[in-house]
């Protein structure tokens, strides 16, 4: 069992007891059991598997940090600092493809090349929302 926290600059997502967590990171995608080693990681845009009583929820997370350590109580503590993160179900798919065909269009009208890495990371961001939402939605 873990202690995991899940906080974005909006709200905090999770703060609960749970079996195992898998998180999409810099070097892979790892699943964190209890007792697991301690890290610190960065998270890039995928998709985070939550596992609690045998059922796995699915997030779209983007970017931000992971740190695993021994909990006192026994369990490992896992807390993980998200730009933003969302809850498979919650996501509105068509709003998400929307929003990735508008990125789309904003990087072929871009000017400067400085914008080049905002248009990326947007379209990142939103191509991972409609993956997660595709793959949860049946």
């Amino acid at each position: 069992m873990l202690k995991l926290k899940v906080v974005t600059p909006d709200k905090v997502l999770i703060d609960e007891i749970v079996d195992d967590v898998s998180i999409p990171t810099s070097t892979g995608v790892i699943t964190v059991l209890n007792k697991h080693v301690p890290i610190i990681s960065t998270i890039r845009a995928g998709e985070m598997t939550v596992r609690k009583s045998g059922v796995g929820i699915g997030y779209a997370v983007f970017k931000g940090l992971v740190n695993v350590r021994p909990h006192k109580n026994g369990l490992t503590d896992v807390v993980l600092l998200l730009e933003r993160g969302e809850r498979a179900e919650e996501i509105d798919r068509i709003r998400a493809e929307q929003a990735l065909k508008r990125a789309e269009e904003l990087k072929n009208e871009m000017v400067e090349d400085l914008e080049f890495g905002k248009f990326e990371s947007m379209i990142e961001k939103e191509l991972n929302r409609v993956k997660v939402a595709m793959k949860y939605r049946r």
